[in-house]
């Protein structure tokens, strides 16, 4: 390509020569042309020139127009928006951009950009704008424009097809009919407008004349979808089903994602039955499903489902099991078969015991309760005896022992020898309660394992049923089962929910003014775990037993008790009062003013009860 040639004029002065010549004068600062030809310029000519002057608005222009002509969109954009950066009276910047955004996919900005131009008379403007209403599914607002843009060059060919197109989307067929007409022959070799003319014939049942011009459209541009397609729907009305086929062949390599007309749901049906016939079942398979989701009222279904269940039968005798379950299934879910299916029930089994021996239990299992749906008297093979062991530990770990039992025990009766069946059943036995037939199987399972280690299964019984029943809000229960896992083992006595299990059970009783109890727990739980956070209010309890213990002559038993409750809550009035009885009665007369005054302090209501007493002592201390 030719570039643009110019004198370095900011070419390195040379250096004085030694006869004292003086030196040359600076170069002058460059400025980019005051306009370029660019029409033999290309890509790089314009990047040379943004380098060499940055603010150079036409170079932004122009390639930017080269980067949208070669569908380099956002790189145009860039351009675009610095050109108008630079200077935001480029109209040609401002024109492209909005063809730029349309190719993007962005009407609304190309729309903004668009009408801007078109006061400028710019009839590609107009058209354009149209173009971008359309894509906004605004049809009246684009055909104002492109009345604008024909009113301006009545022979626009693009402006004539594209309302020629949204006049046939209002049914003003004869509207569209001349638009068209008229596009073609401003422009004969308009593809577009040909495919559209068609569909008008085609809407108006003139088949001939559509016939005629998709013809001549495809011989302009083979390489379009939708002429194929509409041709192909014509040969449909005439059963032509093997020339419909071919053209949608056409239309789906062209464009895989074509939408379908619904006619050739009799299409795909008609070459299914065909296939059926001559026993090729899987193409058949495959047009029934498509003509089924072309026409879905259009389908028999018990034709269909017939179909898939003789290939069912057909995988059957190869031994393809999951493939012929998978058939019988997807002919039941076309029609249900009012009777059981003896064949697919058979099959059902012989993949439930197949996927056993895989380790597919969850599935192994679903197929046998359809089996065992049909055939309830089913003697069960050994084999899936796993699956039924695996399911009822997945039962006991999330916590529904009477379906692991169910399955635990159906396990055991068809592999009466397997220990770990009956270690699990023994747990859940544990877990419901039922401690004489959890022992029952611990029994048996020492009979089959002699080496078990009994006490950590007992452990494990009795500890993960005490952590369950905290979740659940059973601390009496979870409290029982510590206590019992306790026997059997005495660090469960050090075990930190133990100590948590007490300090809730010691709330409820709280809760419930049993006082006495409530401190029973709470002391064993600190004795577990020193440092467990206890709630300031049971200082309250302290306080009524150091009452109780004072009713006793336990003095020095109640003050610890007073203590106590004072170190969980210093702001404890009532354990301030009675201290500060207590400390009367011992005649410690400034620790019993001390006490009183302090709980008239927290306390304001007490003042009445106390004032008496607190003046007494004040004058005995003068």
């Amino acid at each position: 390509m030719a570039r643009l040639h110019r004198p370095r004029l900011n070419k390195t002065p040379s250096s004085p020569s030694s006869s004292g010549a003086a030196p040359a004068r600076p170069a002058a600062r460059r400025t980019p042309p005051a306009h370029t030809d660019g029409s033999a310029m290309g890509i790089p000519q314009w990047t040379d020139l943004i380098k060499e002057f940055p603010d150079y608005v036409q170079a932004f222009v122009e390639r930017g127009i080269l980067l949208y002509k070669t569908k380099r969109y956002e790189n145009a954009l860039f351009d675009f928006n610095k050109a108008l950066q630079l200077d935001s009276s480029q109209s040609k910047a401002t024109y492209f951009r909005g063809l730029t955004y349309l190719a993007c996919k962005r009407p609304k900005e190309a729309l903004a950009d668009l009408r801007t131009c078109t006061g400028q008379g710019n009839a590609e403007a107009s058209y354009h704008c149209a173009v971008a209403l359309t894509d906004l599914k605004d049809l009246t607002g684009a055909l104002q424009y492109l009345d604008k843009t024909l009113s301006r060059k009545s022979d626009h060919a693009k402006a004539l097809t594209l309302r020629g197109e949204l006049r046939a989307k209002r049914k003003d067929l004869e509207g569209a009919l001349a638009d068209l007409t008229a596009a073609i022959a401003a422009d004969p070799e308009n593809a577009e407008a040909l495919a559209e003319r068609a569909k008008v014939h085609l809407g108006k049942g003139n088949f001939g004349k559509a016939i005629e011009d998709l013809g001549a459209s495809l011989k302009i541009d083979p390489h379009q979808a939708a002429p194929y397609h509409h041709r192909g729907t014509i040969a449909l009305r005439k059963q032509d089903y093997d020339a419909a086929f071919r053209d949608l062949e056409q239309a789906l390599g062209i464009d895989p994602d074509f939408a379908v007309d619904p006619r050739y749901a009799d299409a795909f049906l008609h070459r299914a039955r065909q296939a059926a016939e001559a026993g090729s079942l899987d193409p058949a398979l495959e047009d029934y499903a498509e003509a089924l989701r072309l026409r879905p009222e259009g389908v028999p279904l018990e034709e269909f489902a017939d179909l898939y269940r003789r290939r069912a039968k057909a995988r059957q005798e190869k031994g393809l099991i999951n493939e012929a379950v998978a058939d019988f299934e997807a002919a039941d879910s076309l029609v249900q078969a009012p009777e059981a299916d003896g064949e697919r029930i058979e099959a059902l089994y012989r993949r439930a015991i197949a996927r056993a021996q895989e380790g597919a239990h969850e599935e192994a299992l679903a197929d046998l309760a359809s089996v065992m749906a049909a055939r309830p008297g089913l003697a069960i093979d050994p084999s899936l005896a796993a699956s039924f062991g695996y399911r009822g530990q997945i039962h006991v770990d999330e916590g529904r022992y009477s379906e692991a039992i169910e399955d635990l025990t159906r396990a055991i009766s068809l592999a009466p020898s397997e220990p770990a069946h009956r270690e699990l059943r023994a747990t859940a036995f544990f877990q419901l309660g039922e401690a004489e037939r959890a022992a029952g199987d611990i029994e048996l399972l020492l009979k089959l394992k002699p080496d078990v280690e009994l006490d950590p299964t007992l452990l494990m019984c009795f500890g993960d049923r005490a952590r369950a029943r905290i979740e659940r809000g059973d601390l009496l229960g979870a409290v029982a089962d510590f206590e019992t896992a306790a026997k059997v083992n005495p660090e469960v006595e050090q075990d930190p929910d133990f100590a948590n299990a007490l300090l809730a059970r010691c709330e409820m009783f709280f809760n419930q003014q049993k006082h006495e109890p409530a401190l029973a727990d709470l002391e064993r739980a600190l004795s577990i775990e020193a440092n467990l956070a206890v709630p300031p209010q049971f200082g309250a309890s302290y306080c009524v037993r150091a009452q109780g213990r004072l009713q006793r002559g336990k003095t020095e038993l109640a003050l610890k008790d007073l203590q106590r409750a004072l170190d969980l809550d210093p702001q404890n009035a009532e354990a301030h009062a009675i201290r500060g009885a207590v400390h009367r009665e011992r005649m410690d007369y400034a620790d019993a003013l001390a006490d009183f005054e302090r709980a008239v302090e927290l306390d304001p209501a007490r003042e009445g009860a106390l004032e008496a007493e607190i003046q007494k002592i004040r004058a005995m201390l003068g």
